[in-house]
């Protein structure tokens, strides 16, 4: 595991095209503790074999004792594409990183909730637990009690449990299946350590996804005039935001790999392959304000998709970020 810094307190960023490397001004790091609910901006983020530490490490599920499944110990979980009200839970972590709070950002009086950031094996011991798969492939998630669950069933209107990602800590990725034959596997290598098969949590497809602030400016560009300070990466749900300067947008199209350097500018830190153009799916149509759908003039898949379809593996959908598997 290794640690890497936003790029304009510590690193540098070099990204490698197939024929050029370009270096970059600074990046800005999220992580997402809960899938599909908002992001937390962070200084500092530490690289583990399934992308950033806490990222994705907890999931909502429909409640399968009331939403049973075709499986009885298989699990929906919910999704911001689908269910818009995930975009109203904002997420903070404490001063000494061992405390999650999720606060509903709209409602009156406020009401929010505290757990573990990761709670202790000993906690989980008798949890119930239930399979989750996601993009098919599938993880093993420990319930994490009443309390939870009855925070977000009273502000979603569903029956929900919150699951703790257990067992190996990880599932298989299926962003694997789109590279080509002649790339490299998927493989990440601790120091010491032989390649091991790259994995990932409750993530869709890749340990991490990035953006570029040019492409950022021309998604905006095409919002309503009143609208265009709107934080668009809010709904892109992007991991590595990098500064490029002049860089035309969605050149993050042609980035083959991101090196991050340490502040000599020549010891390399963490490499970061750019494996495939992120398909998007209506989740980028949410208001994060309301947790609604957004008007048609706002709703940036359909602003977008005319020039964005360029993944000749899904050439009806619109494509903004690269997966990158460390």
């Amino acid at each position: 595991m290794m640690k890497i810094q936003r790029v304009r307190e510590l690193s540098s960023i070099a990204i490698t095209v197939p024929s050029v490397r370009v270096n970059s001004g600074p990046s800005d790091l999220f992580i997402y503790p809960v899938k599909s609910l908002l992001p937390i901006e962070v200084p500092i983020a530490e690289i583990t074999s399934e992308g950033f530490r806490f990222d994705r490490q907890y999931i909502l599920v429909r409640d399968p004792q009331s939403h049973p499944t075709i499986r009885p110990h298989l699990a929906e979980h919910l999704t911001v594409k689908r269910v818009f009200k995930l975009a109203l839970f904002q997420p903070s972590i404490n001063d000494d990183w061992s405390q999650l709070t999720i606060r509903h950002t709209t409602v009156q009086p406020a009401s929010s909730i505290t757990i573990p950031l990761t709670p202790s094996p000993l906690s989980c011991l008798d949890a119930r637990s239930y399979q989750v798969s996601i993009f098919g492939t599938e993880a093993t998630g420990v319930d994490m009690g009443d309390g939870p669950a009855e925070f977000f069933s009273k502000h979603l209107d569903i029956p929900t449990r919150l699951l703790f990602i257990s067992g190996s800590g990880s599932r298989e990725i299926p962003g694997a299946a789109y590279i080509p034959k002649h790339r490299l596997p998927l493989t990440i290598r601790a120091a010491g350590d032989r390649f091991q098969p790259q994995r990932i949590r409750f993530a869709d497809a890749a340990p991490f996804l990035v953006t570029s602030t040019s492409s950022e400016e021309d998604v905006r560009s095409r919002l309503p005039q009143a609208d265009r300070q709107e934080d668009v990466l809010l709904r892109f749900r992007t991991n590595i935001h990098v500064d490029v300067g002049s860089v035309v947008p969605f050149d993050e199209d042609n980035w083959r790999e991101l090196t991050v350097y340490s502040d000599d500018g020549a010891t390399p830190k963490a490499i970061l392959r750019c494996v495939f153009k992120t398909p998007r799916c209506l989740s980028v149509n949410v208001d994060v304000k309301t947790g609604t759908g957004s008007p048609r003039s706002r709703q940036v898949y359909g602003l977008i998709a005319r020039d964005r379809r360029v993944n000749k593996a899904y050439p009806l959908v619109l494509c903004w970020s690269k997966w990158g598997p460390t």
